[in-house]
């Protein structure tokens, strides 16, 4: 299972330090049934299973399941129509 500290640790220590308590964050508000456009999260056309939010310069991609949200990556802003294109 990802966890957000394992995701963090292929990136730069000083972006992981600046974007880890905010990632949290948004997974704990999921995770208690907040609604995700509340917390800045849109939909992604190409793929209407993933939901992606912001962080600086990375994407948090979240997966929309049968049970409630499961994380799925986090990925640089330029890699996104990448990371869409090989699903």
């Amino acid at each position: 299972m990802k966890t957000i500290h394992s995701l963090f640790k292929n990136f730069p220590s000083s972006d992981a330090n600046k974007y880890t308590q905010k990632a949290l964050l948004i997974e704990h508000r999921l995770s208690s049934g907040t609604e995700y456009q509340k917390l800045g999260g849109k939909k992604l056309n190409l793929a209407k299973h993933l939901i992606r939010f912001k962080l600086g310069h990375y994407r948090l991609i979240f997966k929309l399941t049968h049970s409630g949200f499961a994380l799925e990556a986090l990925i640089q802003r330029k890699s996104l129509n990448r990371f869409l294109k090989r699903r």
